[in-house]
């Protein structure tokens, strides 16, 4: 079964929507990859991006969490994917105790 485990939004303030999901919904900030801020609810990530000139503001991206990667790749392709799949490693802070991969 597919869950979204992963959302990542640009933001031109970006501290200023941290302090907004952590004290308006208890959000916590880990620790995660690259210069975002990452926060978690125990079971979706939300990375918040510093906005630069070629993103804009909003969802980033998302990224959803499956059984078999592999198997994933030809149903996209068939079913017309303008994009390949990117299969990202989970780190120790973001496993939930699923084995399964992240792709987004």
């Amino acid at each position: 079964m597919a869950r979204i485990r992963h959302l990542a939004i640009v933001s031109e303030n970006r501290e200023r929507l941290v302090k907004f999901y952590t004290v308006a919904f208890g959000m916590k900030v880990i620790d995660g990859v690259g210069p975002a801020i990452y926060l978690t609810d125990g079971y979706i990530n939300l990375a918040i991006i510093e906005k630069r000139p070629h993103y804009k503001e909003g969802l980033y991206h998302f990224g959803i969490e499956v059984d078999d990667v592999e198997a994933l790749r030809s149903v996209c392709k068939e079913l017309g994917a303008a994009k390949e799949i990117q299969k990202r490693p989970r780190t120790a802070k973001q496993n939930t105790g699923s084995p399964t991969p992240t792709v987004t």
